[in-house]
């Protein structure tokens, strides 16, 4: 049975066991509002599911709860930002404000982030640069799990790439995969609750094919449009390993079996200010006009309604914020066990009111 929980009562729970582990208020509300807006847009896989293995590294070190994070300026539109291992929420958010002011100044702004940690859904920061009416291109990168085309063995990670841009009097679009068929955090959580997946997904450890969660969580996971994500993906890890100067492929570390190192993770933020532009103020206009077209042509057989990228995901975070997010039994005990570990009122215990 799967439980209803309001976005009130799980912020306050996610924020304490945030702190209980060093965070501090601050840095615990970032890390919490990042996983709520994965679990409100329907992508469960990046969302309150991960407190109990964030937390854990945190707890156990391998994560800085205390970092310091320093922002270079190598020149005036290029930001290298060093995330001292901060937990990868806290150090993208950062990095993303640190750019769109720069990217207000100049017009633009590239910024690479090195020695970060797994940073969520990039759909959470593109709406903060939409916000601020800049456009938005970032990605990250992550450890092997993913085979490039024509192999076999887990060399790259799924390196996922996120688009956003501000529109006229409509939702933004917003844009946010990962360079595989599919995130492997989906095959996590199918394996957790002994799920099958779809053909096509995973090759299990033998380089087979397989629907089985399991087998595929030991093998690797394939890029999307075979020789295309596995492209993206590479793409990827330039900007976001080489480029930033931290570590890449198969020398970063693993978010759930390795606690020995940090996992020592990349971004790479493109921010361009729509206002510095020439199209100035008609800049949100033209994508308005852009989109009304797109979404009336005409739609195929048992389509009722063409939607735009990130149109579903904020039709479906409007819903959950008024209705409460959906949690499986496996998640709720996995978060109670967590609480209990570290001795925080179970999640059931909480009440909707902002718990400080």
């Amino acid at each position: 049975m799967t439980d209803t929980f309001s976005v009130t009562r799980l912020r306050a729970f996610s924020t304490r066991v945030f702190q209980a582990v060093g965070l501090n208020l601050q840095d615990a509300e970032t890390v919490t509002d990042v996983l709520i807006h994965a679990d409100l847009r329907g992508h469960a896989s990046h969302g309150l599911t991960r407190i109990p293995i964030y937390a854990e590294r945190i707890h156990a070190g391998v994560v800085n709860a205390h970092p310091d994070i320093q922002v270079h300026r190598p020149s005036p539109a290029f930001l290298m930002v060093d995330a001292d291992n901060a937990p990868g929420p806290v150090a993208s958010l950062a990095a993303v404000e640190a750019a769109i002011e720069t990217a207000k100044k100049q017009g633009v702004c590239a910024c690479v982030v090195a020695h970060s940690n797994h940073n969520g859904p990039g759909s959470y920061y593109a709406e903060k640069a939409i916000e601020a009416n800049c456009i938005f291109i970032g990605m990250t990168n992550a450890p092997p799990s993913m085979a490039v085309f024509g192999g076999r063995e887990a060399v790259i990670g799924t390196n996922p790439f996120t688009f956003g841009s501000p529109v006229q009097n409509a939702p933004a679009l917003v844009l946010d995969m990962a360079t595989s068929v599919v995130a492997r955090g989906k095959i996590v959580e199918s394996a957790k609750r002994k799920e099958s997946i779809p053909d096509g997904w995973a090759l299990d450890r033998e380089g087979k094919p397989t629907t089985d969660a399991q087998a595929a969580e030991q093998g690797v996971v394939l890029p999307f449009g075979g020789p295309k994500g596995s492209a993206m993906a590479i793409m990827g890890e330039t900007l976001c390993g080489v480029l930033a100067g931290g570590r890449f492929a198969g020398s970063m570390g693993n978010l759930y079996s390795d606690f020995e190192r940090p996992q020592d993770i990349g971004h790479f933020f493109l921010i361009i200010d729509t206002s510095r532009t020439h199209l100035d103020s008609d800049y949100a206009k033209r994508v308005s006009q852009l989109r009304d077209e797109l979404k009336t042509s005409a739609p195929a057989d048992g389509v009722s309604q063409i939607k735009m990228p990130g149109e579903v995901e904020y039709e479906r975070s409007i819903h959950a914020s008024e209705r409460g997010i959906l949690l499986p039994p496996n998640v709720v005990t996995d978060l109670d066990d967590i609480a209990q570990r570290l001795n925080v009122p179970n999640l059931s215990d909480f009440i909707d009111e902002p718990i400080r």
